[in-house]
C-alpha cells in the first residue's frame, strides 16, 4: 500500500512539473511594439481604416461541402478557408461611411437583386458605431450595422497591432462569413 502511493506521489510531482514548464513557457505569447500600438489607435480614431482581405472564412454547411467535393473551388481551398490573396477585394471606413466590396463564398438564402451572387458590394453610412480596446492585447472591436439598398448586414472589425484584422458579416439574406486580412494605412497616399 505504501509502495502504490509513492509511485503515486512520484507521479503526480512528475505532472505537476510538466504543468510548471509547460506554463512558464511565454513562447506562444506575442509582443506589441509601442509604435504598432500607436498607429493602430491613430487609425481607429480617424476613422481611416482599410483591410486587405487575404482569407475568406464561409461558414461551414452542407452546401459548401458539396461545392468542395465538386472540385469548383483551387487546390489549396476548402469549406472553411478560401485564399483571396490574388483577388482584388475593399474594406474600407472613411469617417461615418463604409466602402465593401468583397467577394462572397457560402450559402445565400434570398437573392433580391439580378444577377445576384455578386459578392458583398456596397457603399453607406455606419449605423450604431461602436469601438472597444482590449487592454489584454491591445487590440479594437469596431462594430456597427450598414445596409444597401435591400440588405442589412451587422459588420464587427477586429484590429489587432501589426496590421492583422478580422472582418465579420452577419446578413439578413445570408450565412455569416468572416474575412481575415492586414490592414494599411490610406492616409500614407
Amino acid at each position: 500500500m505504501k509502495k502504490h502511493l509513492k509511485y503515486l506521489l512520484l507521479y503526480a510531482l512528475w505532472i505537476l512539473g510538466i504543468i510548471y514548464i509547460l506554463g512558464g513557457c511565454q513562447a506562444g505569447k506575442s509582443v506589441v511594439h509601442p509604435e504598432d500600438e500607436q498607429a493602430l489607435e491613430q487609425l481607429v480614431n480617424a476613422k481611416r481604416i482599410r483591410v486587405k482581405a487575404e482569407w475568406a472564412r464561409p461558414l461551414t454547411t452542407t452546401g459548401m461541402a458539396s461545392v468542395v467535393n465538386a472540385g469548383l473551388l483551387p487546390p489549396g481551398n476548402n469549406a472553411a478557408r478560401i485564399n483571396l490573396i490574388n483577388t482584388p477585394n475593399t474594406f474600407e471606413i472613411k469617417g461615418d461611411s463604409v466602402f465593401v466590396d468583397l467577394p462572397y463564398f457560402g450559402e445565400r438564402q434570398i437573392v433580391s437583386t439580378y444577377p445576384g451572387g455578386q459578392g458583398i458590394n456596397f457603399e453607406g453610412e455606419m449605423e450604431n458605431y461602436k469601438v472597444k480596446r482590449s487592454a489584454k492585447d491591445s487590440s479594437y472591436r469596431i462594430t456597427f450595422d450598414a445596409s444597401d439598398k435591400t440588405e442589412r448586414f451587422d459588420i464587427s472589425v477586429h484590429l489587432f497591432p501589426g496590421q492583422r484584422a478580422v472582418l465579420t458579416f452577419y446578413s439578413s439574406q445570408r450565412n455569416t462569413i468572416r474575412y481575415d486580412g492586414i490592414t494599411d494605412n490610406p492616409q500614407a497616399e
